[in-house]
């Protein structure tokens, strides 16, 4: 799998996401160019799954911070949403309310 393919597979929680996960620790970030844009229907998708507890509400704060940290991807779009999701210190602890919240601000 190629750091492309396991951008958007951890992204999207895919199937193969935890063989992406092993790609994406082994592979530097490449601030140069974007692998993989987040886009909102990616990130409705993947708080709606939350909310309907196919992904653990632990996991997104880890997923956030991934995305946030990675500069060969871009989330400038949802910056806002990534930063509140993977700052719990600055934002307060992540709730299915919260999530809520931000998919109405998504949709809206």
């Amino acid at each position: 799998m190629n750091i492309q393919k396991a951008l958007a597979e951890f992204i999207t929680f895919g199937e193969q996401r935890d063989s992406a996960i092993s790609v994406i620790i082994s592979t530097a970030s490449s601030n140069q160019t974007y692998l993989y844009t987040l886009t909102q229907p990616v990130l409705i998708d993947v708080l709606t799954r939350c909310l309907n507890k196919e992904i653990d509400i632990d996991d997104i704060e880890l997923w956030a911070n991934v995305i946030e940290s990675r500069d060969d991807i871009n989330c400038a779009e949802h910056e806002g949403v990534i930063y509140a999701l993977s700052n719990s210190e600055q934002m307060g602890e992540l709730s299915h309310k919260k999530l809520e919240q931000l998919l109405t601000l998504l949709k809206g």
